[in-house]
């Protein structure tokens, strides 16, 4: 863009007058660029000439005037300027560590703190079918001993079905228990080989009750005790003894179930709380649908199973009021009528007779 004369005027009258005419922000950036540009220029008669002396700090001697002025130096770099400075990639932020409080175990937990229940259940199936042996020998011990009869075997004893057995005086298809019994067979200690395998069962007895005893589950009873289950059924079906050794040892499983439940339903099952892979404190948690059913089983009269209460039926102008126990008694009574009824024509013939000899 070109001045014209009148504007070049104005502005040579400004500077004749000492005002300097309004800046344009190109001419003001550029200003500032040369300024900060390190152009020797020497500050009292402007000239450009001048010589760099050796001196700390840099200086300067002008041409014309031959004043001495400071000058601006910068580092020199190696690098060309026609060469691609190597781009540094970007620098990851490293987070600061921030002090970690050091972590502080708990300290473990004692059997008090679990509780009664908790110590004798954990302490019960920790020992397992091996320690409810030793406990039945220890009793045993005691009971002959000092003469307690309430403290005699259950379990470790020889009924009359295997006594009889080792006698042979039980007729089995495909077992050679005569044979077996008779005199002439006799070990070096004067017995029948019936007699040691009676010795042997009263072992695989004991050993089979006392795991089922802690299992509730026949199948794995039989595999513990290394015994067929078909030699279990054989003998719970011949030996009635045997049957309620069984069913006393369901009733033992049975009560320890209920125990457990009462535990967790009273004290509550304690689980640790990690922090870093550090157990720092244990928590006490309930299983409040737990302690629902217990109060249920335990207080039905006041907790109540829903749909449990007394059905009415309303006929007409007669409502009857149902409980459970009617209920149960109608509905055995029909299913009893349902199987007394006749399936065939002379059936039917017979009870009509029956009914007509019963009226006469």
């Amino acid at each position: 863009m070109t001045k014209s004369t009148g504007e070049i005027e104005d502005e040579g009258n400004a500077r004749g007058k000492g005002k300097s005419p309004p800046r344009t922000p190109r001419e003001t950036a550029d200003a500032e660029h040369i300024r900060h540009m390190s152009i020797l220029e020497c500050p009292i008669c402007y000239s450009h000439r001048a010589s760099v002396l050796e001196t700390h700090p840099s200086t300067a001697r002008c041409a014309d005037c031959g004043s001495t002025y400071k000058i601006k130096t910068v580092k020199h770099n190696p690098v060309q300027d026609d060469q691609e400075q190597p781009v540094k990639p970007p620098s990851r932020k490293k987070r600061r560590k921030k002090g970690r409080q050091p972590i502080t175990p708990a300290p473990p937990i004692n059997a008090r703190d679990f509780g009664t229940l908790t110590d004798y259940i954990n302490d019960a199936l920790q020992r397992g079918p091996e320690g409810f042996r030793a406990a039945q020998r220890e009793a045993n011990r005691f009971a002959r001993k000092f003469g307690l009869t309430h403290l005699e075997p259950q379990w470790f004893v020889c009924t009359q079905w295997l006594k009889d057995w080792a006698q042979g005086n039980i007729k089995t298809n495909g077992n050679t228990h005569h044979a077996l019994a008779s005199p002439s067979t006799l070990n070096k200690r004067g017995q029948s080989d019936t007699r040691l395998r009676v010795r042997g069962a009263i072992s695989l007895r004991a050993r089979f009750l006392t795991n089922y005893a802690m299992t509730g589950s026949i199948v794995l009873a039989c595999r513990k005790s290394k015994i067929s289950e078909q030699t279990f059924y054989y003998h719970k079906r011949n030996d009635k003894d045997f049957a309620q050794m069984v069913e006393d040892a369901k009733a033992h499983c049975i009560d320890l179930l209920h125990a457990r439940c009462m535990q967790r339903s009273l004290e509550g099952d304690i689980e640790p709380v990690h922090w870093q892979g550090v157990v720092v404190d244990y928590i006490r948690k309930f299983d409040s649908r737990l302690q629902i059913e217990m109060l249920r089983a335990h207080m039905p009269n006041k907790f109540k199973t829903p749909g449990g209460g007394p059905i009415h039926v309303e006929t007409g102008d007669k409502i009857l009021a149902m409980d459970e126990a009617t209920r149960a008694r109608l509905i055995q009574a029909h299913r009893e009528a349902i199987m007394d009824m006749p399936t065939t024509q002379e059936g039917e013939d017979e009870r009509r007779r029956k009914i007509a000899e019963g009226e006469s």
